[in-house]
């Protein structure tokens, strides 16, 4: 015999059914989002070791280059001046690379797990390149502010959450660095210069080799989209194909900073020439990395409208 109540408790329970199956749609959204693809272990693995190998081998190098056992003349500094950005690009992708992969390895927050793995790649970098010129102190703590810096600036790149496309980023600014050594390696067996020749007047290899490397790291980051069926939308391909062209825009930001104070401290005064040289430099180094920038990221949002697949609409959406 139904009781006086019974009505009302139907109704309840039926009042509470929409809000049972609105969480259970919640919560079944909340663990498609949190299924999204992540990136391989392969590809953390390369950039890990190719991050801090390169790293190691720059300042190695630079090391070799410009270290003297009594410390350095004018003719070091203005040289250790001169080679001071590529242990500043390597760094602030080493500091990207570190900032992606430590949430990976660490439990806890990921914008912290990010901020402690580029701290401590620029610290480790840091470390180095002042055991290494100790020699003249004031010169090895600037060269190793520079490095800790670059390294923080270059983990920024790493902070947004969709860690797929960062990753894409990366793998196209490894391919970038492989071009400027590669070009390296070139200009030393030759003696010709491709990049910055102030002989190039019509400024043709200058404009043309950056773009035509831009769109080679836009495409690399398409692809790696691609392959991972991450389904990134256009902002997400417009940021990874601009990734490495910005990274060099900032390392290139630091290096003249760095290069203003170490002459300042190492030197006493700067010749007319070197003062032209170094602006030749950089002005080459700002025009390249904008255009690298842009045909990155134009290629990867050209590559993602033409491409990929268009997804089909609903039929009830498009009579609606």
């Amino acid at each position: 015999m139904p009781g006086p109540y019974s009505g009302l408790v139907t109704e309840t329970q039926e009042a509470q059914d929409p809000i049972k199956e609105s969480a259970a749609a919640e919560s079944a959204t909340t663990g498609t989002e949190h299924a999204s693809p992540q990136p391989g272990l392969v590809a953390l693995w390369v950039l890990s070791a190719s991050a801090v190998l390169s790293l190691a081998g720059v300042v190695f190098s630079l090391y070799r280059l410009t270290g003297m056992a009594d410390g350095l003349d004018d003719t070091g500094v203005m040289l250790l001046a001169n080679s001071l950005f590529s242990p500043i690009i390597v760094a602030a992708f080493a500091g990207a690379v570190a900032g992606v992969v430590t949430p990976r390895l660490l439990r806890g927050p990921q914008r912290a797990m990010t901020a402690l793995g580029f701290t401590v790649i620029g610290l480790a970098a840091g470390a180095v390149a002042y055991t290494s010129f100790a020699v003249d102190a004031s010169i090895a703590l600037v060269l190793a502010l520079v490095l800790l810096g670059s390294a923080v600036v270059g983990g920024l790149f790493a902070l947004p959450r969709r860690s797929v496309t960062v990753v894409a980023g990366l793998s196209a600014t490894l391919l970038l660095l492989g071009l400027m050594f590669a070009r390296g390696l070139f200009e030393s067996a030759t003696s010709v210069s491709l990049f910055s020749d102030p002989l190039d007047q019509y400024g043709a290899l200058g404009r043309t080799l950056p773009f035509i490397a831009g769109l080679a790291c836009g495409v690399c980051a398409f692809l790696y989209l691609r392959k991972k069926k991450a389904g990134v939308k256009l902002l997400g391909h417009l940021l990874a194909g601009a990734i490495p062209g910005a990274i060099w825009l900032v390392s290139t930001v630091i290096a003249q900073i760095g290069v203003e104070v170490l002459l300042g401290v190492g030197l006493d005064e700067v010749s007319p020439l070197d003062n032209a040289f170094l602006a030749l430099s950089f002005q080459w180094q700002y025009n390249g990395s904008m255009t690298a920038m842009f045909a990155g990221a134009f290629c990867a949002v050209l590559a993602f409208g033409l491409l990929l697949p268009k997804t089909a609409k609903p039929k009830a959406a498009n009579r609606s």
